[in-house]
């Protein structure tokens, strides 16, 4: 009798483990199946590269450590989702990536180089009264920014279609004219200067200096305009003081010179003086006093055709030969110029031959007075 429970207990356990085996030979089968069901879980990668598929295995190296996930040749065929569907690395930088990077960052730190130096520039403008009232000390800030500008420079062959060549006539422009092949072409009105000869204008105590332009809307023709006000205008209200303007004119005929890409030669053609206002009162229609500066010229041109000798008198005196059209002599060093130091879409600086200075200025839309 006592074999009774011994052998009970034995049959149970036996029917226990069957039982036991059964449902974990079941739950490993399930499991294998739904792996071919189910995305594998990506493995999250730090550092390192995945590495290539060696004997159906694919090696994941995170800082030191390896995890391996396994690929048999049923779940390949059942379209299982394995680690090459899972791109958890950024594709590799090429050289040419990494250059271009360094070149954008290189790029954008000029920019807001030239952009400081601008701003700078603009304010001992302000500060100076565009260099009328300036102190040693400012113009010596001025020019080590203008040299600073200079090196930072974005455009080369400034002086490029200033000859007019881009035109077929007096005010048409040519079909494949670009905006771009001018550089110069523009309206720009003066904000600072070193020269003397415009600075000492400010000495004047019956008339100041207003606004001054350069007009270089019709190449090859470059136009300095100067507008002066009465000196009492300059401190007194408009109810003392009607307002009076006077606008003086420079007409010059630009070229370029072949040996100096950025140089601008410039003949003086005519000098004008025109009212514009009067006490209030609007007085531009009167005719303008103007004085011709090419008679030399057109005398000396006149005379050579009948007297021997007389081709090399106008450079002797000064007095640049017309050439092909009508620009300065074909010598880069010939008198009547200037050189283009910096150049973009909104500021202009040059720097011319005599008496020597520098001029900066930014492009408007007008120079109506």
């Amino acid at each position: 009798m006592m074999m009774k429970p011994t052998i009970l207990l034995a049959a149970c356990t036996l029917l226990l483990s069957s039982n036991y085996y059964h449902a974990a030979t079941t739950t490993t089968e399930a499991f294998s199946s739904s792996r071919r069901l189910l995305p594998q879980r990506p493995v999250f990668v730090f550092q390192g590269r995945r590495r290539s598929s060696v004997d159906g295995r694919v090696g994941y190296r995170n800082i030191g450590t390896e995890h391996h996930l396994s690929e048999d040749n049923d779940a390949e065929e059942a379209g299982a989702v394995t680690p090459d569907d899972y791109p958890l690395l950024p594709p590799e930088t090429t050289t040419n990536d990494a250059t271009d990077s360094e070149q954008h960052s290189s790029s954008s730190g000029t920019v807001e180089e030239r952009t400081n130096l601008k701003r700078q520039l603009y304010q001992l403008a302000a500060s100076y009264d565009r260099g009328f009232g300036a102190t040693p000390k400012a113009r010596n800030e001025a020019d080590d920014i203008i040299s600073q500008l200079a090196s930072l420079n974005p455009t080369t062959n400034a002086a490029r279609g200033i000859d007019g060549d881009l035109y077929d006539g007096a005010e048409e422009l040519s079909d494949d004219y670009d905006e771009e092949d001018v550089p110069l072409k523009g309206i720009w009105r003066m904000v600072w200067t070193s020269a003397f000869d415009v600075v000492s204008l400010g000495a004047s105590p019956f008339a100041a200096p207003s606004a001054i332009y350069q007009d270089i809307t019709s190449p090859p023709i470059a136009t300095n305009i100067i507008d002066f006000i009465p000196r009492a205008q300059t401190f007194l209200p408009s109810s003392f003081s009607p307002p009076s303007l006077l606008r003086a004119e420079v007409t010059t005929r630009a070229s370029s010179r072949s040996g100096k890409s950025e140089r601008v030669g410039l003949l003086f053609e005519t000098v004008s003086l025109q009212p514009i206002e009067l006490f209030g009162r609007k007085v531009d229609d009167l005719p303008p006093l103007a004085v011709d500066l090419t008679w030399p010229r057109t005398l000396v041109e006149g005379l050579a055709r009948f007297v021997p000798g007389l081709d090399g008198l106008g450079e002797n005196l000064g007095i640049p030969n017309s050439g092909e059209n009508g620009g300065g002599m074909d010598d880069d060093d010939a008198p009547g110029y200037f050189d283009v130091e910096y150049l973009d879409e909104e500021l202009l600086i040059i720097r011319q031959q005599v008496p020597g200075g520098v001029f900066a200025l930014v492009k408007v839309d007008n120079c109506d007075p």
